[in-house]
């Protein structure tokens, strides 16, 4: 065990222990990527009244928080870039945030005395371990332990079989986001990051690897994207329908000799409330859809949508009446089957 995820655990241990199960009657989620936080955190049952405050986190497609929380209305929203004393405002037991927010927030909150837990949440890895963290501190290690297992035994399905795939049997796949900055303007995503490892882990070669050292989104050329010429390009939108954006890359005259063009398959990366190809619960979604996309031939057996409904049900109770009216009109993207 590293020395830091030492001292991690420890603390977690020591945060549950003074807080006991179910103490902590006054949560908040704050900072960038709340709604990330939200998703994970409502993953335990129960949770929904004990969250008194939540940084804004729409995305452009609507708010989940407004469909899975029937107490929703009653909680209040804040700036994500507020400061120590706006959290100190809402008298919290304790506040959850991102692990990128540490640095900033960390100090001022401990001179509060307000006690914090920091999620990483970016990898699958992480996920594993930030919710069996998450269990521990809810006080409910059993509902932690499954959500884990459950997200574990879908991502073994996939990597079991396309971890045996040789080099030559790996199409070039592209996946990129439309810029909000304009149309077409494309950018990829560090090696690091969820898109990256759910590519590679579904059996993909990410072209783009290695051209983005930096720490966010960098805009590739359209010269660029016809020297990796993919085979297959996936293609993201966090504020409209990705399907369209898929779309719109396709009729661009500048990209027509592309292998992916030319063989229709270019994708718009699927979406509900939120994208499935970002660090949200939904990784596993995005993975599963990637995986028989990229890999068709392996994954003739895996629905993406009987996944889907299951991952609904199992992470947020839904019934099946609820995952009809409240998900499957907000479906886009190029899903490839029916639900």
């Amino acid at each position: 065990m590293k020395r830091t995820t030492f001292f991690l655990t420890v603390a977690i241990f020591a945060m549950a222990a003074v807080l006991g199960p179910g103490a902590q009657q006054r949560i908040v989620l704050g900072g960038k990527a709340a709604n990330m936080l939200a998703d994970a955190a409502y993953l335990f049952p129960g949770i929904g009244p004990r969250i008194v405050a939540y940084a804004s986190g729409d995305q452009g497609l609507g708010l989940f928080l407004s469909a899975i929380d029937p107490t929703f209305k009653s909680k209040t929203s804040f700036d994500k870039s507020a400061g120590a004393e706006a959290y100190a405002a809402f008298k919290p037991d304790l506040v959850i945030l991102k692990s990128m927010m540490q640095s900033q927030l960390q100090v001022p909150l401990d001179a509060l005395g307000i006690k914090q837990l920091y999620l990483t949440l970016e990898t699958p890895e992480q996920y594993y371990e930030d919710i069996a963290t998450l269990g521990k501190v809810l006080g409910d290690e059993k509902r932690g332990a499954d959500v884990v297992s459950w997200f574990a035994g879908h991502e073994a399905k996939i990597v079991s079989r396309t971890s045996r795939l040789d080099a030559a049997k790996k199409p070039k796949v592209l996946v990129m986001q439309l810029s909000s900055s304009g149309e077409s303007v494309w950018q990829v995503p560090p090696d690091s990051w969820m898109q990256t490892i759910m590519t590679e882990r579904a059996g993909g070669r990410a072209v783009w690897k290695g051209a983005n050292p930096g720490s966010g989104w960098a805009t590739v050329s359209v010269e660029q994207i016809a020297v990796w010429n993919p085979d297959i390009v996936c293609i993201i939108d966090y504020r409209s329908d990705s399907a369209k954006a898929a779309q719109a890359f396709k009729n661009d005259a500048r990209l027509s000799s592309l292998k992916a063009v030319k063989s229709n398959s270019v994708y718009g990366f699927p979406q509900d409330f939120y994208s499935w190809d970002q660090p949200d619960t939904r990784w596993i979604l995005g993975l599963t859809w990637l995986a028989k996309t990229v890999q068709p031939g392996l994954f003739s057996d895996v629905s993406v949508a009987a996944t889907a409904e299951d991952f609904f049900k199992f992470m947020y109770g839904f019934s099946d009446a609820t995952f009809r009216s409240l998900i499957v009109p907000k479906l886009h993207g190029d899903l490839g089957e029916r639900f």
